[in-house]
């Protein structure tokens, strides 16, 4: 049996080392942890395969669903509030996930709590999992002694998010699913439809009108070269998910999105949605004022709102009003500033804040139904449109045929 070489820390804090048999790194922390030990470093023996136990480096995990960071801080939440240490808490919580991403992470934050660290700098080495406003409501709530505290806002955060992200789907689907729609019928006539009435013209040596002979010259382009398509399509995805990710190109690509007729103002109730929300949570839960602007800027998704936020936060810094900068930068809906106003001079921003984002959350849903409604009839004109277009140009000469027949009879 394996020999390990061990240093582990108690729940105190206070290290000790020595040496264990064990058939690999895995039995080795069980046995410790049965003697009220966590292994912090180890030498010898056998590495295990399970990565959520393994003896080495970190492993990097995936995107973790937003729901499953909501379970896991209300868990937390409950878990302090209950006066369990935050080791125990990291622990129980790691147990009852199953998601192993997230496995990974939570023991890599329990090792590193009980070497001594603090929870948000061990959370800090996962930026994927825990976002910049999670860490900043951890690290205030380690500050001020209210973790179980900060630990439910940043759930009720999350939960806020997934709801608005649920909504931006809604707002996309419909237009999406359309356009698809209008892609495949188009390309299915091109390919099946419009070859077959090609021919039949060809074979009655017709005259065609211009527009019957774009359309079949169209179809025969895609048929012919309909790798080029492809790869021309792909070209322009690609050409412009680059360009979006430029800091010029993104910010273009939002002003023009929030100047479409319908689509526009929903993704700028969207945008002042996750910002307000943003704010009221990181102010609740004692975050400072200038590095909530920071976090709720960087959360609004869209960088119109983000910039607007941004200079507001670099006025304040200087002694500025937020309600007055975001009222100078004319993205921000008169009561949001007012409302806003009112909170800075009461003293309860975060109250009005609060106030100001379920307003939203209301109105964020009504602007999608109503959005939703109004597209079904523009989509249906838009499709009607392209599927008559098609039609016109390949029949034309059909009734062109029948009035030269009657002409000569």
């Amino acid at each position: 049996m394996p020999s390990y070489k061990y240093v582990a820390r108690d729940r105190s804090g206070k290290a000790s080392s020595g040496k264990i048999d064990a058939t690999d790194d895995a039995e080795l922390r069980r046995i410790l942890r049965s003697n009220e030990l966590f292994l912090t470093h180890f030498k010898g023996g056998q590495v295990s395969s399970d990565p959520a136990v393994a003896g080495g480096g970190t492993i990097l995990p995936k995107r973790v669903k937003l729901q499953d960071m909501v379970i896991l801080m209300r868990q937390m939440a409950t878990l302090v509030r209950s006066g369990i240490p935050i080791v125990d808490s990291l622990q129980t919580v790691r147990a009852q996930t199953d998601k192993p991403e997230l496995e990974v992470a939570l023991l890599d934050v329990e090792r590193s709590v009980i070497e001594g660290q603090s929870l948000s700098t061990a959370m800090r080495r996962y930026p994927k999992i825990f976002n910049t406003l999670v860490l900043s409501l951890v690290e205030a709530g380690e500050t001020a002694g209210t973790l179980e505290y900060t630990l439910d806002v940043a759930a009720d955060q999350l939960d806020r998010e997934a709801v608005i992200r649920m909504r931006v789907k809604q707002a996309m689907a419909y237009p999406k699913l359309v356009v698809a729609a209008s892609c495949g019928t188009v390309a299915a006539m091109l390919i099946l439809v419009v070859p077959v009435f090609a021919d039949v013209y060809k074979s009655l040596h017709a005259d065609l009108p211009a527009i019957t002979l774009l359309l079949i010259a169209i179809s025969a382009f895609v048929l012919k070269y309909w790798w080029m398509v492809v790869l021309g399509l792909l070209a322009i995805a690609f050409t412009f998910k680059k360009y979006r990710e430029t800091p010029g190109g993104g910010r273009r690509i939002d002003i023009i999105a929030l100047k479409i007729p319908v689509l526009g103002p929903v993704l700028r109730k969207i945008a002042i949605a996750r910002f307000v929300q943003t704010l009221a949570g990181a102010l609740k839960g004692g975050v400072p004022v200038l590095r909530s602007l920071s976090i709720s800027a960087n959360t609004a998704g869209n960088t119109v709102i983000r910039d607007a936020v941004t200079m507001a936060g670099a006025a304040v810094r200087d002694g500025s009003g937020i309600a007055e900068e975001l009222e100078k930068s004319g993205e921000f809906p008169m009561m949001v500033t007012r409302m806003i106003a009112a909170g800075e001079t009461s003293g309860n921003i975060d109250t009005m804040l609060e106030e100001v984002n379920r307003f939203y959350e209301r109105d964020v849903e009504y602007a999608v139904d109503k959005m939703t409604k109004l597209l079904e009839p523009m989509m249906t004109v838009m499709v009607g449109s392209i599927v008559l277009f098609v039609l016109l140009a390949l029949y034309m000469p059909i009734f062109n045929l029948g009035k030269a027949f009657q002409g000569s009879h």
